[in-house]
């Protein structure tokens, strides 16, 4: 199966990424929507590696005229993509999530959300970092809401201006006694925080 093992993109950004076999390599091409990435329309760049396999550098070159031309997020990386796949694998797109950086334990390896995850736990069990969660109980449902996206939960009342990042979200269907249907959201949002020895 052809997949992305690590992604070096800025602007830092969603992205959407088409990997297809072009028959001597794996060829990426970038796009801004679900919807261009189907209809293969207002690509933004494009690249592809020698032969197949696994871990292998994709260098993007920008598409003439684009609103987003890509370059690297790290510098010290002299790619945009590392990708994995055999010959005759079946085209697939990614959805690939800006990069969010964690208080005082992010690093440059640390950039997909597995290591982001490890990491954290390995924080958390040295005694250096905690996890604070919060559950919010929204009164709508946000279609958009999506797992490792960036939330702010702020509350005058409790003096909570907090930035964290979404681990659950669970949505409830709720039926009043006169028939009418509604969805709702409940969210939980993980933030780290430095301990102080």
């Amino acid at each position: 199966m052809l997949g992305i093992i690590n992604w070096n993109i800025s602007p830092n950004r969603d992205w959407f990424v088409r990997l297809t076999d072009n028959g001597t390599g794996i060829m990426a091409e970038l796009y801004l929507s679900a919807a261009d990435a189907s209809a293969q329309t207002n690509r933004q760049a494009s690249g592809s590696t020698t032969g197949y396999g696994s871990s292998l550098d994709i260098t993007l070159t920008n598409d003439e005229g684009v609103a987003y031309p890509v370059s690297e997020f790290q510098a010290e990386y002299a790619w945009h993509l590392q990708v994995s796949g055999q010959a005759g694998n079946t085209a697939k797109t990614y959805k690939v999530r800006e990069f969010v950086e964690l208080p005082e334990i992010s690093a440059a390896i640390y950039r997909s959300q597995d290591l982001i995850a490890r990491r954290a736990t390995a924080e958390i069990n040295a005694h250096t970092h905690a996890s604070i969660i919060r559950v919010a109980e929204l009164g709508v449902h946000l279609p958009d809401a999506d797992i490792g996206q960036i939330a702010q939960i702020t509350s005058t009342s409790r003096g909570i201006d907090a930035l964290g990042q979404i681990d659950h979200i669970i949505i409830e269907g709720h039926v009043t006694d006169d028939g009418e249907a509604s969805l709702t959201n409940t969210v939980e949002v993980i933030e780290y925080q430095e301990l102080t020895r």
